[in-house]
C-alpha cells in the first residue's frame, strides 16, 4: 500500500496552527516536472536492462478484466469488410470474360434446339448464306450444311436475312406503359433534380403492352431508363423483351440468373441528364434551381464532390479495417478483438454515384449541345468516371473532337432523323452519323420509346442507309454498338459462338423501306405473337383476333428477292443544249427564275387517281413540258416532233426519273410553330370561346398566323411537299378554329406570289380533348349545336353555317371508335333532319377500322396521323399495329372497305412531314391489295381532293398532274417508295421554275 494512500486527518498532531510553509504554484509545478522526468528516467533504465517480455495483446485481453472499450460488432465490422473486398475484387476483376460461353443464365423454360437453315447471315461486316444452330439458348454453330439430331427442329429462312437481335439503349416502355395513364407512369421522380438513388427496377411492368409491340419490330433488348426530367434520374436496367410466366421484373433483367460459373460482370447503368429537360421544369415551374445551366452544373458537381468524400471516407475505413485484420489473424478473431468506433461509412443517397466513381455503374447521358457535352466530359474528368454514352446528341457530330477528351469512347446513341421540336434539337444533321463514325466516335440508332415507337426502331437504321450511312455500319448501329456501349457484347449484338440465341429473320432486307420480322427469337424461344403476351387474355387481344381474317402480307417470287438491297445511288442529272453539264451551272439554272422548261427520259408519271404513264409500256422515255408555269404536253409525244418547245429553255436528262406531283402535309402545323417548346416562334395556342354569341366572327383563322420560309417548310419542301393544310394550335380547347391551305416553298410573304394562299378557309377544326374541364361528350353535343345551331345563318358570313352546309370541310380529331361513331350520328341527324351534308373528316382514327363500315356508307374520310398506329393513350389502344402482331393495319381495313383515306405526319412538329412518301411505301410494302397509284394518293390526291383543293371542273391543282394545269411536282431519281431514292427536282410550291437538289439533306 505504499506511496498509494491518503494519510487521515485525525493521525495529524493537534496545534493550534500549521507552522509549515505552503509551497507556491510555481513550486508545484517544479515537484511534478520532478517526478514526471524520473518516471521517464525510470522506464528508460529498465527497458535497457530487464530481459525483453513478450505480450500478446489478445492473451492480455483475455487475462484481463476484459473490459472492451466502445466500437461496433464483430459483425458490423465483417460486413464492412465484405464492401470492401467487394469493391476491390470489383476493380480488378475484368470487364467479361472472352471465352466462349457454354450456358445462358437466361435460357427460356420453353427453348428448344432450333436449327435456322437457307439463312442469309448478317455477320456484322459481311454475309453468309448458311445455316445457324441454337442450342440450350445460346448460339451453338454457324456454317453450311450443318448437321444435327433428328429431334432439332428445322426453320426455313428461305433465304431471308437474319441479323441478331436489335437492342434499344434508349427506352422508358414498361416505366411509362403503353396506354396513357397516370397510374402508369413512373418515369420522373420530380421531387428533386438529383435523385441517383431511385431504380426503375422497381417500376418496371411485366404486363406493359408495348412489350409485345416493341418485340414484334425485331427489338430482344431494352435499357430501360428513367426519364430525363432530373439532373440524375436515377439507376436504369436492362431487359430482355421475351414474357416471363412469372410476372417478375426480376427475372426480366438481362443479368437473371447469373452466377459465379457464368464469370460475368454483371453492370449497374445510371441515367443523368442536361440542357433544357431539367432547367426548364425546376426553373422553370418551379422557380429553384436550376434555373440555367449554371445551377444545373454546380449541383452536378456538389452531389459528384459528396460521393467522392464518402468514397473517400470509405476508404479510409477500408484501409483501417484492413490494418486490424492483418494484426488479428483470422484463427485469433473473436468479437472482442475488432474494435472500430465507426461503421463502414454508407449512405443510400450517394451510393449509386459512389458506384459510379468506382467503375461500376455504366453511365448514359441525355445532352444534346456543345456546352452541355463539353460540361459533362470536363466533370468526368474533374471526378474521375465514366461517360458510356451521350444520348440524342443532336449537335455531337459538331464536337468530334471535344467528345474524344473523354478517358473511355464515348457512344453517341441518337436519332437519324428526328428535329427541330426544341432549340437542342435545331442542329441536327442527317449525315451526323457519317461524320461521327469518321472522326471513330460509335454511333447507335436508339427509340426514346414511347415517344418514339421502338418497334420501328429499324427505320431509323434504314433513314441513316438513306442519307448515306454504310450499310453494316447502319446494322451495327442497333446492334453491336448499343452492346458493347452497355458492355454486354459478350452476350449480345452479333451471330457468333457462344452468344445468346436472339435472332431476328426478316420479311425482306431490313433496311428496306417497311421492313417486319417473319420470326423474332430471344434466349432460344421463338416468340408467339398470335397469343396473349400474359397470363391475361386482355380486352385488347379479343378485339384483335377478332379482326385477324385471311390477309396475307407481300411475299416475294423468289429467295433473293427477301433480301436484296437497293444500292445507295447519288442523284443523276444533268443539262443539255446549254452547255450546262457541271453542277455549278446546272444548279444556277434550276435555281433562276425559270418557268419554261423540259424534261426528258422519264420513267413513270402519276398523274392522279386514275392516270399514270410508264415508259416500259411506249418502249421509250416520257417527256414532260412546262412553259410558263404550266404544264403543255405530258407523255410520249412531247418530243420536237411533234410539238414546239420554249424557246431557249433548259432541258433537263431526267434519267429514268419517277415524277409524282407535289405531296400534301396536313397533321403537322407546317408554318405556325418553329420549334415546338418555344413559344416565341409559334403562333400560340387558340383560344375559342364556343359560348361566345359572336365565336363565328372572333374564331382564329390560321391564314392571319402563318411564317413562311421557315426551316420546316423548307426541308419539307425539298422532301417535295409543295403545299400545306395547317390549322391552329390548341391546348386543351374543343374548338382549335379555320385551317388554311397554302404553298410551302414561298420565299418571303403571301404579298410577293400570287397563288401562295390555296384556300384560305380549308376546314373547320375541332379537338376532342381528355384532359379538358369540359367533358367528352360535352364536346361532341357542342360540335352538334354549333353546326345545328348556325345552319340558317348566312354561309357566306358565317363558317358555322357554312360548314354545316357542307361547302368546306369538318375536321375533327379523334381516334376513339366511339366518339367517331357519334360523330356519324351527328352527320346521320344533319342528313335526316335538314337535308345537308356535312363533310366530316376524321383526323387521328386510330380506332376508325372499328367503325370502317359507317365511315364508308356515310362517306366519311380519314387522315390517319400518325399513319402508322401506335397505341399511346387509352384512346387509341385497340388500334391494329400491323404484322406480325396482327395480319392487317387500319389503313388496311379502311381501304377494303372503300374508305376515302390519307396519310397525316405525326401531330408533334419534329420534321416529320418531309417523310410522308416513306409513310405511303411503308404501307405499300405489305398491303397486297395496295398498288404503287394508291400509295401515291395517299399523300397527294386524296387529300387534295377531300379538302377540295382540286378544280372540280378544271380537275387540276395540288395534288394532281394535268395538261393544262399547273406545273406542281416532284421528281426522283428512282422509286421513290425505296430508300435511297433521291429527290432530283421540286416544282411548283409558289417558286416560279424548278429547285434541283443534287445531293440532299
Amino acid at each position: 500500500m505504499s506511496g498509494i494512500f491518503k494519510q487521515d486527518s485525525r493521525s495529524q498532531p493537534l496545534l493550534g496552527h500549521d507552522t509549515r510553509r505552503k509551497p507556491t504554484q510555481k513550486g508545484r509545478f517544479i515537484m511534478l516536472g520532478s517526478a514526471v522526468a524520473f518516471f521517464g528516467f525510470s522506464c528508460i533504465y529498465l527497458s535497457n536492462h530487464l530481459p525483453a517480455i513478450q505480450v500478446n495483446p489478445t492473451t492480455l485481453w483475455h487475462e484481463s478484466n476484459k473490459v472492451i472499450t466502445p466500437g461496433i460488432s464483430f459483425l458490423s465490422f465483417e460486413q464492412g469488410i465484405q464492401s470492401c473486398q467487394f469493391n476491390l475484387e470489383r476493380a480488378e476483376a475484368e470487364t467479361n470474360a472472352t471465352r466462349t460461353r457454354h450456358r445462358n443464365p437466361r435460357k427460356a423454360p420453353d427453348a428448344t434446339d432450333l436449327l435456322v437453315q437457307n439463312a442469309h447471315i448478317w455477320l456484322g461486316d459481311k454475309y453468309l448464306d448458311g445455316d445457324i444452330y441454337l442450342k440450350d439458348g445460346l448460339i451453338a454453330a454457324i456454317g453450311k450444311n450443318i448437321k444435327v439430331d433428328k429431334h432439332v427442329r428445322v426453320l426455313n429462312a428461305a433465304g431471308r436475312v437474319v441479323t441478331p437481335g436489335i437492342v434499344d439503349m434508349h427506352s422508358h416502355m414498361t416505366v411509362d406503359s403503353l396506354g396513357g395513364l397516370n397510374a402508369g407512369d413512373d418515369t420522373n421522380e420530380m421531387t428533386s433534380p438529383t435523385t441517383p438513388y431511385v431504380r426503375v427496377i422497381d417500376a418496371i411492368s411485366p404486363t406493359d403492352p408495348g412489350l409485345k409491340i416493341v418485340a414484334s419490330g425485331g427489338i430482344t433488348t431494352s435499357l430501360i431508363l428513367p426519364g430525363s426530367g432530373n439532373l440524375m434520374g436515377g439507376e436504369a436496367a436492362v431487359i430482355k423483351l421475351r414474357p416471363t410466366s412469372t410476372l417478375s421484373n426480376q427475372e426480366m433483367l438481362i443479368g437473371a440468373g447469373v452466377s459465379d460459373e457464368d464469370q460475368e460482370v454483371v453492370w449497374r447503368y445510371m441515367k443523368m441528364a442536361c440542357g433544357e429537360n431539367p432547367k426548364g421544369y425546376y426553373g422553370g415551374e418551379l422557380s429553384q434551381m436550376p434555373m440555367t445551366r449554371l445551377g444545373e452544373n454546380y449541383l452536378f458537381r456538389r452531389r459528384f464532390e459528396e460521393a467522392q468524400n464518402l468514397l473517400r471516407k470509405q476508404d479510409d475505413w477500408c484501409d483501417a479495417a484492413s490494418r486490424i485484420k492483418r494484426a488479428f489473424p483470422t484463427s485469433q478473431q473473436d468479437e472482442s478483438a475488432t474494435r472500430l468506433s465507426e461503421s463502414y461509412p454508407h449512405d443510400l443517397d450517394l451510393e449509386s454515384l459512389v458506384a459510379l466513381l468506382r467503375k461500376q455503374v455504366n453511365l448514359n447521358v441525355h445532352c444534346y449541345l456543345p456546352q452541355d457535352i463539353e460540361a459533362m466530359v470536363h466533370h468526368s474528368l474533374e471526378f474521375d468516371f465514366e461517360i458510356a454514352a451521350f444520348h440524342h446528341a443532336l449537335s455531337a457530330w459538331q464536337v468530334p473532337e471535344i467528345i474524344k477528351r473523354a478517358k473511355t469512347n464515348i457512344t453517341i446513341a441518337t436519332f437519324a432523323d428526328m428535329w427541330g421540336y426544341k432549340a437542342e434539337a435545331w442542329d441536327q444533321n442527317v449525315h451526323a452519323p457519317k461524320i461521327l463514325d469518321k472522326a471513330g466516335i460509335p454511333v447507335a440508332f436508339k427509340s426514346d420509346h414511347p415517344v418514339t415507337n421502338a418497334r420501328d426502331l429499324m427505320h431509323e437504321a434504314q433513314k441513316a442507309y438513306h442519307y448515306g450511312f454504310d450499310e453494316h455500319k447502319s446494322l451495327q448501329a442497333l446492334t453491336s454498338v448499343p452492346a458493347k456501349s452497355l458492355k454486354l457484347d459478350h452476350r449480345i449484338g452479333s451471330i457468333e459462338v457462344g452468344k445468346d440465341a436472339d435472332l431476328v429473320i426478316w420479311e425482306r432486307h431490313p433496311l428496306r423501306l417497311g421492313a417486319r420480322p417473319k420470326h423474332v427469337i430471344i434466349d432460344g424461344a421463338e416468340l408467339n405473337f398470335d397469343v396473349s403476351w400474359t397470363k391475361t387474355v386482355t380486352e385488347q387481344d379479343m378485339v384483335l383476333k377478332q379482326l385477324m381474317k385471311a390477309e396475307t402480307t407481300k411475299e416475294f417470287e423468289h429467295e433473293k428477292d427477301r433480301h436484296y438491297l437497293p444500292p445507295f445511288s447519288e442523284s443523276i442529272m444533268h443539262l443539255e443544249d446549254h452547255g450546262l453539264d457541271n453542277p455549278s451551272s446546272f444548279q444556277d439554272a434550276c435555281s433562276s427564275d425559270v418557268d419554261s422548261f423540259v424534261l426528258r427520259n422519264i420513267s413513270q408519271i402519276y398523274m392522279n387517281s386514275s392516270d399514270t404513264m410508264d415508259a416500259k409500256v411506249y418502249g421509250q422515255g416520257l417527256y414532260m413540258v412546262v412553259k410558263n408555269g404550266r404544264i403543255s404536253c405530258l407523255g410520249v409525244e412531247c418530243n420536237r416532233d411533234h410539238i414546239e418547245w420554249p424557246v431557249s429553255s433548259p432541258i433537263f436528262e431526267m434519267g429514268g426519273s419517277v415524277v409524282i406531283p407535289g405531296i400534301v402535309s396536313l397533321g403537322v402545323p407546317l408554318g405556325l410553330s418553329e420549334i415546338q417548346a418555344e413559344e416565341t416562334t409559334q403562333d400560340g395556342y387558340a383560344k375559342n370561346d364556343i359560348s361566345d354569341a359572336d365565336i363565328h366572327k372572333k374564331i382564329v383563322r390560321a391564314v392571319d398566323g402563318i411564317k413562311l420560309n421557315g426551316l420546316h417548310l423548307q426541308k419539307a419542301y425539298k422532301a417535295g411537299v409543295t403545299t400545306s393544310v395547317s390549322q391552329p394550335m390548341v391546348a386543351s380547347d374543343l374548338l382549335a378554329g379555320i385551317s388554311v391551305a397554302f404553298r410551302t416553298g414561298v420565299e418571303n410573304t403571301v404579298l410577293d406570289t400570287v397563288d401562295a394562299l390555296v384556300k384560305e378557309e380549308a376546314a373547320l377544326n375541332f379537338v376532342i380533348h381528355h384532359s379538358s374541364s369540359m367533358t367528352v361528350s360535352k364536346q361532341i353535343a357542342s360540335i352538334r349545336d354549333l353546326l345545328i345551331d348556325n345552319l340558317k345563318k348566312d354561309p357566306d358570313h358565317n363558317v358555322f353555317a357554312k360548314a354545316a352546309r357542307g361547302k368546306i370541310p369538318v375536321v375533327v380529331q379523334v381516334d376513339d371508335k366511339d366518339e367517331i361513331a357519334s360523330i356519324l350520328l351527328i352527320k346521320q341527324l344533319i342528313s335526316k333532319e335538314y337535308n345537308y351534308q356535312v363533310n366530316f373528316v376524321i383526323l387521328g382514327g386510330a380506332e376508325s377500322h372499328l367503325v370502317a363500315e359507317h365511315l364508308s356508307r356515310l362517306d366519311v374520310p380519314v387522315v390517319l396521323m400518325p399513319a402508322r398506329c401506335f397505341p399511346t393513350t387509352w384512346q387509341s389502344r385497340f388500334c391494329l399495329t400491323g404484322p406480325p402482331i396482327t395480319p392487317s393495319t387500319v389503313l388496311d381495313v379502311l381501304i377494303k372497305n372503300q374508305v376515302r383515306v390519307g396519310l397525316g405526319s405525326t401531330d408533334v412538329d419534329n420534321g416529320d412531314a418531309r417523310n410522308l412518301i416513306w409513310e405511303a411505301g411503308w404501307n405499300l410494302a405489305h398491303n397486297p391489295n395496295l398498288s404503287s397509284l394508291d400509295a401515291v394518293g395517299l399523300v397527294t390526291w386524296n387529300l387534295a381532293e377531300i379538302f377540295g383543293l382540286i378544280d372540280p371542273v378544271h380537275l387540276h391543282g395540288p395534288g394532281v398532274l394535268k395538261q393544262g394545269g399547273k406545273a406542281d411536282f416532284v421528281a426522283y431519281n428512282s422509286d421513290p417508295f425505296e430508300f435511297g431514292a433521291r429527290v432530283l427536282m421540286v416544282n411548283g410550291g409558289g417558286r416560279s421554275g424548278p429547285t434541283c437538289f443534287p445531293t440532299q439533306a
